[in-house]
């Protein structure tokens, strides 16, 4: 995953509904709600990230110290999002 681009699939918005966000895809009309973190690796997923970048950027974020195993709750997010067809790879 870490020499790969991860790009989010265009005609997907996201908006806050009271604590939580939702990701709609326009073009199949499906709604996704996810919490705060998923949003934000969401937002990183813009195709100038790379995977460590995110895992630090999410560290720094929401206060996760440096011994705590971020990287596979990061995988497991971008793993959702591309199993909902809203995320997309591209080799480098």
């Amino acid at each position: 995953m870490n020499s790969k681009r991860l790009l989010q699939k265009d005609g997907v918005l996201s908006r806050k509904v009271g604590d939580e966000w939702v990701l709609y895809d326009s073009e199949k009309g499906s709604i996704h709600v996810i919490n705060s973190m998923a949003e934000f690796v969401w937002r990183m997923c813009d195709g100038s990230h790379d995977l460590n970048n995110i895992e630090d950027q999410v560290r720094d974020a929401f206060l996760v110290p440096d011994e705590t195993n971020l990287r596979k709750d990061v995988e497991g997010i971008i793993q959702t999002f591309a199993n909902m067809g809203i995320l997309f790879y591209e080799k480098v």
